[in-house]
Protein backbone atom coordinates (compact mmCIF):
# COMPACT_ATOMS: atom_id res chain seq x y z
CA UNK A 1 0.00 0.00 0.00
CA UNK A 2 2.54 2.61 0.93
CA UNK A 3 4.29 1.55 -2.78
CA UNK A 4 1.67 2.72 -4.58
CA UNK A 5 0.85 5.65 -2.20
CA UNK A 6 4.26 7.10 -3.04
CA UNK A 7 3.14 5.94 -7.01
CA UNK A 8 0.23 8.33 -7.10
CA UNK A 9 1.35 11.23 -4.60
CA UNK A 10 4.95 11.82 -6.98
CA UNK A 11 7.67 10.75 -4.04
CA UNK A 12 8.43 7.75 -6.08
CA UNK A 13 9.36 9.50 -9.16
CA UNK A 14 11.02 12.22 -7.41
CA UNK A 15 13.53 9.43 -5.69
CA UNK A 16 13.71 8.47 -9.30
CA UNK A 17 14.48 11.76 -10.73
CA UNK A 18 18.46 12.23 -10.20
CA UNK A 19 19.47 8.72 -10.65
CA UNK A 20 22.87 8.67 -12.26
CA UNK A 21 23.93 6.78 -15.36
CA UNK A 22 26.00 3.71 -14.75
CA UNK A 23 27.80 3.76 -18.41
CA UNK A 24 28.74 6.66 -20.27
CA UNK A 25 30.23 6.34 -23.06
CA UNK A 26 31.51 9.63 -25.21
CA UNK A 27 32.71 9.44 -29.11
CA UNK A 28 35.95 11.85 -30.25
CA UNK A 29 35.28 15.38 -30.39
CA UNK A 30 34.41 16.43 -33.59
CA UNK A 31 35.60 19.88 -34.10
CA UNK A 32 33.92 22.15 -36.16
CA UNK A 33 33.43 26.25 -36.02
CA UNK A 34 29.81 26.04 -34.92
CA UNK A 35 29.07 29.88 -33.99
CA UNK A 36 31.46 31.61 -37.00
CA UNK A 37 33.65 32.82 -34.55
CA UNK A 38 37.57 31.80 -36.20
CA UNK A 39 37.88 29.32 -33.23
CA UNK A 40 36.46 24.98 -33.72
CA UNK A 41 34.20 24.08 -31.37
CA UNK A 42 33.06 20.46 -30.85
CA UNK A 43 30.55 17.98 -31.05
CA UNK A 44 30.28 14.44 -29.79
CA UNK A 45 28.03 11.64 -29.10
CA UNK A 46 27.43 9.89 -26.01
CA UNK A 47 25.45 6.87 -24.84
CA UNK A 48 24.03 6.77 -21.44
CA UNK A 49 22.93 3.14 -20.31
CA UNK A 50 22.16 2.49 -24.40
CA UNK A 51 20.19 6.08 -24.66
CA UNK A 52 22.14 7.94 -27.14
CA UNK A 53 22.61 11.87 -26.68
CA UNK A 54 24.41 14.60 -28.91
CA UNK A 55 26.19 17.21 -27.22
CA UNK A 56 28.00 21.10 -28.00
CA UNK A 57 30.61 21.90 -26.42
CA UNK A 58 32.29 25.50 -26.57
CA UNK A 59 36.25 25.84 -27.82
CA UNK A 60 37.03 25.13 -24.31
CA UNK A 61 35.35 21.28 -24.45
CA UNK A 62 32.62 22.73 -21.86
CA UNK A 63 28.96 21.20 -22.28
CA UNK A 64 26.71 24.30 -24.09
CA UNK A 65 23.98 21.70 -25.35
CA UNK A 66 22.74 18.24 -24.94
CA UNK A 67 19.92 16.74 -26.18
CA UNK A 68 18.75 12.56 -26.56
CA UNK A 69 18.31 11.03 -29.80
CA UNK A 70 15.40 8.58 -30.14
CA UNK A 71 17.07 4.99 -30.69
CA UNK A 72 15.09 1.91 -31.62
CA UNK A 73 17.46 -0.83 -31.35
CA UNK A 74 21.20 -1.77 -31.31
CA UNK A 75 23.90 -0.46 -32.65
CA UNK A 76 22.55 3.03 -33.12
CA UNK A 77 24.82 5.56 -34.18
CA UNK A 78 25.39 9.15 -35.87
CA UNK A 79 27.71 8.66 -38.34
CA UNK A 80 26.98 11.86 -41.05
CA UNK A 81 26.73 15.65 -40.09
CA UNK A 82 26.28 18.42 -42.57
CA UNK A 83 26.87 22.21 -41.45
CA UNK A 84 25.43 24.84 -43.47
CA UNK A 85 23.85 28.55 -43.45
CA UNK A 86 20.12 28.44 -43.64
CA UNK A 87 19.60 32.00 -43.94
CA UNK A 88 21.16 34.88 -42.79
CA UNK A 89 21.97 34.21 -38.25
CA UNK A 90 20.81 31.16 -38.60
CA UNK A 91 22.59 27.76 -39.28
CA UNK A 92 22.02 24.10 -39.03
CA UNK A 93 23.88 21.63 -38.18
CA UNK A 94 21.92 18.25 -40.01
CA UNK A 95 22.47 14.85 -38.13
CA UNK A 96 22.36 11.52 -40.15
CA UNK A 97 21.66 9.51 -37.32
CA UNK A 98 21.05 5.31 -37.67
CA UNK A 99 18.23 4.58 -35.13
CA UNK A 100 19.37 1.29 -34.61
CA UNK A 101 18.37 -2.25 -35.54
CA UNK A 102 15.79 -4.48 -34.46
CA UNK A 103 15.66 -8.20 -35.65
CA UNK A 104 12.68 -10.34 -33.15
CA UNK A 105 10.39 -11.67 -35.15
CA UNK A 106 11.50 -9.68 -38.42
CA UNK A 107 14.46 -7.51 -39.23
CA UNK A 108 13.81 -3.71 -39.39
CA UNK A 109 16.44 -1.00 -39.26
CA UNK A 110 16.34 2.95 -40.08
CA UNK A 111 17.84 5.95 -40.66
CA UNK A 112 16.32 9.70 -39.12
CA UNK A 113 17.91 13.31 -39.61
CA UNK A 114 18.04 15.48 -36.67
CA UNK A 115 18.32 19.24 -37.08
CA UNK A 116 20.37 21.31 -34.31
CA UNK A 117 19.30 24.81 -35.32
CA UNK A 118 22.07 27.63 -33.96
CA UNK A 119 20.99 31.70 -33.97
CA UNK A 120 22.55 34.50 -34.37
CA UNK A 121 25.70 32.74 -34.08
CA UNK A 122 24.97 32.20 -30.03
CA UNK A 123 25.62 28.01 -29.41
CA UNK A 124 23.26 28.77 -26.31
CA UNK A 125 20.31 29.32 -28.39
CA UNK A 126 20.50 25.68 -29.83
CA UNK A 127 17.65 23.60 -30.19
CA UNK A 128 16.82 20.23 -31.46
CA UNK A 129 14.17 18.55 -34.04
CA UNK A 130 13.69 15.69 -35.07
CA UNK A 131 13.56 15.26 -38.96
CA UNK A 132 12.43 12.72 -41.59
CA UNK A 133 13.64 9.22 -42.35
CA UNK A 134 16.42 9.26 -45.07
CA UNK A 135 16.93 5.39 -44.75
CA UNK A 136 14.46 2.62 -44.13
CA UNK A 137 15.44 -1.61 -44.03
CA UNK A 138 13.13 -4.40 -43.79
CA UNK A 139 12.70 -8.27 -44.06
CA UNK A 140 9.20 -9.98 -42.92
CA UNK A 141 8.93 -14.09 -43.43
CA UNK A 142 8.84 -15.58 -46.84
CA UNK A 143 12.02 -13.33 -48.02
CA UNK A 144 10.24 -10.43 -48.45
CA UNK A 145 12.69 -7.50 -48.21
CA UNK A 146 12.69 -3.54 -49.38
CA UNK A 147 14.88 -0.82 -48.69
CA UNK A 148 14.92 2.59 -49.26
CA UNK A 149 17.08 5.19 -49.45
CA UNK A 150 16.19 8.77 -49.41
CA UNK A 151 17.98 11.78 -51.51
CA UNK A 152 18.95 14.32 -49.04
CA UNK A 153 18.81 17.95 -50.17
CA UNK A 154 19.43 21.69 -48.88
CA UNK A 155 18.16 24.01 -51.41
CA UNK A 156 16.09 27.19 -51.37
CA UNK A 157 12.97 25.76 -52.88
CA UNK A 158 10.69 28.73 -53.23
CA UNK A 159 13.28 31.27 -53.80
CA UNK A 160 12.52 33.24 -50.60
CA UNK A 161 16.34 33.39 -49.81
CA UNK A 162 16.28 30.45 -46.88
CA UNK A 163 17.15 27.06 -47.87
CA UNK A 164 14.82 24.12 -46.83
CA UNK A 165 16.03 20.55 -46.16
CA UNK A 166 14.39 17.67 -48.27
CA UNK A 167 14.15 13.67 -48.33
CA UNK A 168 12.85 12.25 -51.16
CA UNK A 169 12.62 8.56 -53.04
CA UNK A 170 10.75 8.24 -56.09
CA UNK A 171 7.64 10.02 -55.95
CA UNK A 172 7.70 10.49 -52.01
CA UNK A 173 8.95 13.87 -50.95
CA UNK A 174 8.66 15.35 -47.75
CA UNK A 175 10.09 19.00 -47.21
CA UNK A 176 11.46 21.07 -44.39
CA UNK A 177 11.26 24.73 -44.12
CA UNK A 178 12.65 26.59 -41.21
CA UNK A 179 9.81 29.01 -40.05
CA UNK A 180 11.51 30.78 -36.40
CA UNK A 181 13.17 30.34 -33.32
CA UNK A 182 14.39 27.25 -34.07
CA UNK A 183 11.26 25.85 -35.51
CA UNK A 184 11.14 23.52 -38.32
CA UNK A 185 7.82 22.36 -40.01
CA UNK A 186 7.12 19.98 -42.75
CA UNK A 187 4.93 20.36 -45.75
Amino acid sequence: ERFYRSMFNGVLSKKNEFTPYKVKVFSPKYMIDLNRDGIKESFQTVKKDGIDFIRLNNSFGELIFEASLFTKGSNSSIYKANFFNVKKNVDVLVLHFYEGENSSATFEASGRLYFITILNQDMRTASLTRGPYFWHERERAAGKYWNRKYTVNFVDYNNDGTREISVSFNDISRIYYYTKNGVWKTI
